[in-house]
């Protein structure tokens, strides 16, 4: 049964990656994004923006990535 569920899962995920909704997660990632300049008021605050900034373009690059990971197979079991 739970073979079935991640089967299902990685199914749903196949689909998404391949349709013409994949750019707008995207989209929505960005629009969750800290929109903070990255100079600030003291230096802590400013490398606590730039820290943040990092963190939130790797994890919209790695969404990115992931997708096109998906597009490409990655989820598709060897046969």
């Amino acid at each position: 049964m739970e073979q079935e569920t991640e089967q299902s899962i990685n199914q749903k995920k196949i689909a998404l990656a391949g349709s013409e909704h994949a750019p707008i997660i995207i989209e929505l990632m960005k629009d969750c994004m800290t929109q903070n300049p990255i100079i600030a008021k003291t230096e802590w605050d400013t490398i606590v923006n730039a820290i943040t900034l990092e963190v939130q373009g790797t994890m919209l690059r790695s969404m990115v990535d992931h997708l096109e990971g998906i597009r490409k197979g990655k989820l598709h079991e060897p046969k």
